[in-house]
């Protein structure tokens, strides 16, 4: 009898927590989204197989916290399709991404990168599009945010699932 209350009690908080866990990331994750991890290095290939996904509205985040971070607050560095044009996103809604605007539109401002404000679905974001959005981000990651490129990043795709096989 003892041991049914203990089953049932367990069977019940698992419940619960995978009942949390889905409200908590449904509104981050679509049913279509896939999250691994890629490095900063791989960034040219994750972009080429967003570029193939050919969609608006696909996209892929890499998601750090920096080593210097007091907050443990994740940098969100997203690439999108939109309009059919590749870009890099800014997106405001972390608060470490937040405080971190400023700063980040200076520093790619000095590599020749100037972001345009833009907001869709009441986010407001930064983009840059162009040759070498791929470069901007390792830099974001390797000399703004002190990351080594073989850091591995936690990564987020919509539309598309990352193949790194496909590059090795």
């Amino acid at each position: 009898m003892r041991l049914d209350v203990i089953y049932s009690t367990g069977l019940i908080g698992i419940l619960l927590l995978a009942l949390y866990l889905k409200r908590r990331f449904a509104s981050t994750f679509s049913a279509t989204s896939h999250k691994n991890a890629a490095t900063a290095y791989e960034i040219p290939h994750v972009i080429k197989q967003l570029q193939q996904s050919a969609r608006d509205g696909n996209f892929v985040v890499f998601l750090f916290v920096p080593p210097d971070s007091t907050d443990g607050e994740a940098v969100n560095l997203q690439y999108s399709i939109e309009d059919g044009i590749i870009g890099l996103d800014w997106v405001l809604i972390g608060p470490r991404n937040i405080a971190d605007r400023t700063k980040i539109s200076e520093f790619a401002a000095t590599l020749g990168y100037r972001f345009k404000e833009c907001e869709m679905n009441d986010t407001r974001y930064l983009r840059v599009t162009g040759s070498g959005i791929s470069d901007l981000g390792k830099s974001i990651i390797k000399d703004f945010y002190k990351l080594n490129l073989n850091t591995k990043l936690d990564l987020v795709t919509e539309g598309f699932e990352w193949q790194p096989q496909a590059f090795v």
